[in-house]
């Protein structure tokens, strides 16, 4: 175990509304305006979903909303400068999650512009306005020294320990080759602000040259991470497969390589609400949200090219003796769910949470019977990405309409935001697998 360099950073982070304001009166405020003269349409607390058809749960709520991803500048020309060069239209909302002290954290990949401010974010509201700031710091953060510094986060994972998993990918836009040790898995102490381990993950693990290293999901019993590498980087069919990584070995292992349950379905296509999800060529993405069962017995995962949620023994898939036999006969699906999926998580109630990125829904479904409620849908849901829970029984997830986005034909002039973070009120909580 090592000292994280950021701890006293991370100390900082984790403290009051108040001392952000007062951090913010000690900056120069013209740094914080909104970029561009765009309001961010600020929408905390103030828009709501209606309860869909079956759910029994209530309405969706708006935390936190943008037009153009904000940061909490340092200064007024480091605003001016993402202004100024387009950033902003490569800065896209992604993951979502709330750790055990209620604080929320983002991710903002970089796989559409390198610079991008930061790829790992805690979410702060700054006179009204909700902004990001760069999780555990600006440096941590920063394009270059990939072993040392987040290059492009997509899953972060916060345990029932209030340890942070944070899965970096590596790879950057305009990027190219991934260099060594950008791919990896860190795990911090949000307690102490300690690092608790980090291991570069090898290219026979995961192959730098077509990995998308997506989800993770937490077995904290066995001290393990389930990571989703979507392998679209590679062209269907995607070289999609199952991380492994054991903590306290600080080792990794590769599962499900290239099977069909992880890969992209060559028969459809991603569509959003009717629209391609690229509007020349289509995009394949195999395996993407992960999850596990209340007693860990079973995984569960989706495909986002694709129409299927799959599941299996959790023993079958860790047995390095296990028969290809024996493997296909511990996997149960496709469980259709209408189109791609994103998202995935279970709650303590055992019921499994699912994004649909083909109707902008966020729904559940019971693997003991037959039924499939939606929670969330309606303008504003428009690919509801990815799921986490806070300790109050709610349930949040972010939409960012990522094929807009990957298009190029978000309007980041509008008053109406493009990124959005939605809470539901459950009557259960998340699965901790301990």
């Amino acid at each position: 175990m090592k000292t994280n360099p950021f701890g006293m950073y991370i100390g900082l982070l984790l403290v009051s509304g108040s001392a952000i304001a007062a951090l913010a009166c000690a900056r120069n405020d013209e740094a914080q305006m909104p970029p561009g003269g765009v309001d961010a349409a600020q929408e905390s607390g103030a828009v709501e979903v209606d309860a869909a058809q079956g759910n029994p749960f209530g309405k969706a709520e708006v935390m936190h909303s943008w037009t153009r991803m904000d940061w909490f500048w340092r200064s007024a020309a480091e605003r001016q400068a993402y202004v100024s060069a387009g950033v902003y239209k490569g800065a896209t909302l992604a993951g979502v999650d709330v750790d055990r002290k209620g604080n929320v954290y983002v991710t903002t990949p970089r796989w559409l512009d390198k610079g991008v401010p930061s790829t790992l974010n805690q979410v702060v509201t700054v006179y009204g306005k909700s902004v990001l700031l760069p999780f555990p710091g600006w440096d941590e953060n920063a394009v270059g020294d990939a072993a040392a510094h987040f290059q492009n986060v997509l899953g972060v994972e916060v345990d029932s320990a209030n340890r942070m998993w944070i899965l970096d990918m590596g790879w950057v836009a305009g990027v190219d080759p991934t260099p060594d040790g950008a791919q990896k898995i860190v795990v911090l102490d949000l307690n102490t602000g300690k690092e608790l381990k980090r291991y570069a993950i090898p290219d026979s693990v995961a192959n730098r040259a077509t990995s998308f290293l997506n989800d993770l999901v937490i077995d904290e019993k066995r001290e393990l991470a389930f990571i989703t590498d979507s392998g679209n980087r590679s062209g269907s069919p995607t070289a999609s497969g199952i991380i492994v990584y054991d903590f306290k070995a600080n080792s990794a292992r590769r599962i499900l390589d290239r099977h069909p349950s992880v890969q992209d379905d060559p028969t459809r296509e991603l569509t959003v609400l009717g629209e391609r999800a690229l509007p020349t060529g289509r995009l394949a993405v195999g395996i993407n949200g992960i999850t596990l069962s209340p007693d860990g017995r079973t995984l569960y995962w989706n495909v986002t090219t694709g129409d299927a949620i799959y599941s299996a023994n959790v023993d079958v898939l860790l047995d390095p003796a296990a028969t290809a036999t024996q493997i296909e006969q511990a996997i149960t699906g496709p469980k259709r769910i209408g189109g791609g999926g994103d998202g995935l998580s279970a709650d303590a109630k055992g019921r499994i949470y699912f994004t649909n990125l083909a109707a902008g829904k966020v729904q559940y479904f019971t693997p003991w019977g037959t039924t499939t409620a939606t929670l969330a849908e309606g303008p504003g849901t428009e690919w509801p990405d990815s799921l986490t829970w806070d300790d109050k029984g709610g349930l949040w997830f972010s939409s960012n309409w990522l094929n807009r986005a990957f298009a190029g034909q978000m309007n980041f002039e509008q008053s109406t935001p493009n990124f959005r973070i939605w809470r539901i009120q459950t009557d259960s909580s998340k699965a901790f697998v301990k």
